[in-house]
């Protein structure tokens, strides 16, 4: 069996991948051994360890998605006046501001 494998492109680690190299790493095995366990190459591992170290984090970055209309803060005054909750009724509770009218990603979000 050879040491080295194919190189799948563009797999990205899921979660419960990222814990269990965590927590394999923690236990003591090698980052050759864990990435021969989960079918992985030992620099995903090492990478994966050394995030966890250095940035007590195990999870992607968010993307450079769509920028958000409104923040947290509004957000929420958005939240507790959404009893009604068609978009025009909460438009005429919101104050007026700078920010342009809420999307409806953050009503279905309470």
């Amino acid at each position: 069996m050879p040491l080295r494998r194919n190189r799948r492109q563009y797999e990205q680690l899921t979660d419960f991948d990222r814990g269990r190299i965590i927590g394999l790493r923690e236990a003591g095995w090698s980052n050759r051994r864990i990435g021969r366990h989960l079918g992985q190459s030992d620099m995903v591992v090492a990478r994966c360890w050394q995030q966890w170290i250095t940035e007590c984090r195990v999870y992607r970055r968010g993307g450079s998605g769509r920028p958000r209309n409104t923040n947290d803060r509004e957000d929420r005054a958005i939240r507790r006046v959404s009893a009604p909750t068609t978009l025009a009724s909460i438009q005429r509770h919101l104050p007026p501001s700078r920010h342009p009218v809420p999307s409806r990603e953050t009503i279905r979000r309470r």
